[in-house]
């Protein structure tokens, strides 16, 4: 049975395609030697048309799947060039090798280039680069978590408690803070945004013994001023007890 990873010449054929492979007397089921030998006498801007060549046939012939064919020259290739690297460095075969193995390493590069599944690593370079993805998330974590640790110590055991139903008198309060000005005409606060204040809120304060969910927070410090707030997020008249005045210190009371 022919070799179905490669197009195998029909016997008696003497005017193949060139990227044929196999003699026209003697048919044989493994011609993996056969491929090689084609791909010595081919210059490397050929590479790429040999292998789609003998790729089309394995997908129509064999198999739709890219990877097996891939893995397949991939380890081929590989194998040889292992082969080639342990013979004598003083030995004929070892002379007459060197071309071979530069048409293989740049015939292994084109393999690499289109590989999507690994299939062109040896098993050692896998796990050399996962070890160094391994590394790289070990420095990830001890990142995040001096980062962690750092932010942890603005974390408080308790909450401020606000009283019951006076959440709104809180808010109203903290609506009078944003907008207050100093005696010589600059804000005391400079702040972009809302959310400081509303996450300040939900953060550190709790109502009635209760969290205060930072959707509800927002819900009170929109984007726009606070005396335009939309429906639900008005402070009502009857619970803005207080009003923060300037006093002729400079400093505020409530």
């Amino acid at each position: 049975m022919p070799n179905s990873y490669f197009k195998i010449r029909a016997p008696w054929n003497f005017k193949p395609h060139k990227f044929e492979i196999g003699t026209p007397f003697i048919q044989s089921s493994f011609h993996d030697n056969h491929f090689l030998l084609k791909l010595y006498h081919l210059n490397e801007r050929e590479f790429s048309d040999y292998y789609h060549f003998h790729l089309h046939h394995h997908i129509q012939h064999v198999s739709h799947a890219e990877q097996d064919f891939h893995r397949y020259v991939s380890e081929l290739v590989s194998a040889r060039i292992a082969h080639f690297k342990i013979l004598d460095p003083f030995s004929r075969k070892a002379l007459r090798s060197k071309g071979q193995i530069e048409k293989l390493k740049a015939f292994q590069k084109l393999l690499i280039s289109i590989d999507q599944w690994n299939s062109s690593k040896t098993l050692e370079v896998i796990i050399a680069e996962k070890n160094d993805e391994l590394e790289d998330l070990k420095k990830q974590i001890h990142e995040l978590r001096n980062e962690l640790q750092s932010l942890r110590q603005y974390d408080s055991s308790t909450k401020i408690d606000i009283c019951e139903k006076h959440l709104p008198t809180f808010i109203n309060l903290l609506h009078q803070l944003q907008g207050l000005t100093l005696p010589d005409g600059r804000k005391l606060f400079t702040f972009q945004g809302q959310s400081a204040w509303y996450k300040l809120l939900s953060k550190y304060f709790s109502h009635n013994g209760n969290s205060i969910p930072i959707e509800t927070a927002r819900n009170y410090f929109p984007i726009k001023e606070p005396e335009i707030h939309g429906k639900g997020t008005q402070v009502p008249a009857d619970l803005q007890y207080f009003k923060i005045n300037l006093v002729k210190s400079g400093t505020s009371k409530s």
